[in-house]
């Protein structure tokens, strides 16, 4: 008797199951089910949706990792490797392999690619700043960078669709960042401004692909307003002297306690740029939600207890990223990253630490709010 009562549970739990899924009320549980929704083609009237990858997420395409970037994303970038210190290590060195493979991928998927980044304070060779053991002058700087930009842009001219010309050119005082590009360049036309790199940068860019996005990408201009206004206020006075600056970047590298009505507003800031060129455009190129608010340094975190926070938190933005796609502000949104797994935020700033910032966990499941946010467009 008890064997059989076992197995009409059993029988019963299979018949409700199929039930849901004829119902339609049953979810795939992977990513890259063939079955699952697609989160770039849920989004496809409002904004890209993207994701930062690696060389080595391409190698295989019969891989569960390339069936999901492949399924749910139209924008890639790689997180690394077209950065200076990886794409031209040696002045007289260039490695171009990583990229190559990143664009044969973009022209065989139709995948709209983005360069990341051709000016940075940080992961730049100490060469470029460098003449026979003394820093290098003004002119060999500028040269260098020309030289660097040219020669990467021309060889993906047409294939690679936008640049991050120059990556967090501000500091956290909301002033220019002391980089050496700053340091070295200076007020290099001697018109009194001290931003010349970077307006030599974009019109470097410009020459060497007139057709490609040309970004100017920070960190925290959503959450700060003194930082969004300095963006503004710099990016107008390049524009009206003609620099051919298309976009500002938002990198939105945000927490749980993240304050998205004071996104929405600073966004809105440097949405007046349009006022002065009309194609203006925002991005949003790295965006992750650490499931630590700001400050916390806690070692561990149960996410279950803080899930429905997550979930609501992610809502609440893809709603308001979508406001401002429908207003004409914002036309693209990148994940740095796309699965919990492969996060640089494990680790970050907090040694040992794992973070789950994304709507896909490490096992390359959907968690709940995905869910939720490829659900918003429909309730339009």
């Amino acid at each position: 008797m008890k064997t059989k009562r076992i197995l009409s549970a059993v029988l019963a739990v299979i018949m409700i199951m199929t039930v849901m899924t004829a119902c339609g009320e049953a979810k795939p549980e992977y990513a890259y089910d063939d079955e699952a929704p697609s989160l770039c083609e849920a989004y496809a009237d409002y904004f890209n949706i993207g994701a930062a990858i690696n060389s080595w997420d391409l190698t295989d395409e019969t891989t569960d990792r390339f069936k999901l970037i492949n399924k749910h994303f139209n924008t890639f970038v790689m997180e690394n490797e077209t950065k200076p210190d990886q794409i031209h290590p040696k002045e007289d060195t260039y490695n171009f392999d990583a990229t190559d493979k990143f664009v044969e991928f973009g022209e065989k998927y139709g995948k709209t690619l983005r360069g990341h980044t051709l000016v940075w304070h940080s992961q730049v060779p100490n060469w470029f700043f460098e003449d026979n053991g003394e820093q290098a002058s003004a002119d060999l700087l500028v040269e260098r960078m020309k030289e660097h930009i040219t020669t990467v842009v021309s060889r993906y001219k047409g294939k690679i669709d936008t640049w991050d010309v120059c990556n967090e050119v501000l500091d956290d005082s909301y002033g220019l960042r002391l980089s050496n590009w700053l340091k070295i360049i200076k007020d290099y036309d001697g018109d009194g401004d001290r931003y010349d790199f970077i307006e030599i940068a974009f019109r470097t860019a410009h020459e060497a692909d007139p057709d490609a996005r040309l970004i100017i990408n920070d960190y925290s201009l959503e959450s700060s307003t003194d930082k969004a206004i300095t963006m503004y206020n710099m990016v107008k006075k390049m524009l009206e002297e003609g620099v051919p600056v298309d976009g500002v970047g938002l990198q939105m590298h945000v927490g749980i306690d993240m304050d998205v009505e004071k996104a929405r507003e600073n966004m809105k800031i440097l949405a007046r740029l349009k006022e002065i060129n009309p194609d203006f455009v925002l991005e949003v190129t790295e965006l992750d939600m650490s499931c630590y608010g700001w400050g916390n340094n806690d070692l561990n975190i149960d996410f279950k207890s803080i899930e429905k926070e997550f979930n609501a938190k992610y809502v609440e933005l893809f709603n308001m990223l979508m406001d401002l796609s429908e207003e004409g502000v914002l036309d693209s949104v990148v994940f740095w990253g796309f699965n919990d797994g492969n996060t640089w935020l494990n680790g970050f700033p907090v040694e040992g630490r794992t973070n789950y910032p994304f709507l896909i966990d490490a096992d390359l499941k959907f968690k709940s709010a995905f869910w939720k946010v490829i659900d918003l467009p429909e309730k339009r």
